[in-house]
Parts: structure tokens; sequence; C-alpha cells
């Protein structure tokens, strides 16, 4: 199933989770997709709460909330499989 429309993206409270070493997201985005790329079910439950979806990328920027359930997982492996 192909999503073009939807990217995965997450909150600045994801570096605690992910015990990043700087606060600057901008340095630690590299580590940041390589551990969602990782990430199994029990990670994905974990951060669940600091992802989200874009749907509408014009302004103003629409986002949703990731379920943290079974079916939020799946969409969260396929985002992150087409490339987040």
């Amino acid at each position: 199933m192909n999503t073009p429309n939807l990217r995965l993206g997450f909150l600045e409270s994801i570096g605690q989770v992910l015990a990043l070493k700087t606060e600057n997201l901008t340095v630690e985005y590299p580590a940041i997709c390589r551990l969602l790329k990782q990430a199994d079910e029990g990670t994905f439950y974990r951060l669940a709460p600091h992802l989200f979806v874009v749907t509408d990328v014009r302004e103003p920027i629409v986002v949703q909330a990731i379920e943290g359930n079974t079916r939020g997982y799946k969409l969260f492996k396929q985002l992150v499989e087409e490339g987040m």
C-alpha cells in the first residue's frame, strides 16, 4: 500500500525517549531516522506518543497522532519503509 501524501513526523520530546546526546534535533536527525528504521513493535509503543503523521503540507500543516496500537504500528512501519 502506497501512502504518497502521508509523512512521518516526531515531536522534540522524542529525544528524551531515545536518550539522545544533544537536544538539537537537526544534528540528531540521522540518528533518529536510523533508530526509527530499526524500531520493533515494542519500541514503537514507547515512541508512539511522540509520533505523528503529516496529512497535508499546505499551510497550515495538518497532522494527526499515530495511535499506539497494531494499526498504528503497521502505518508507522509503512511510512518508515517509504522513506518517512
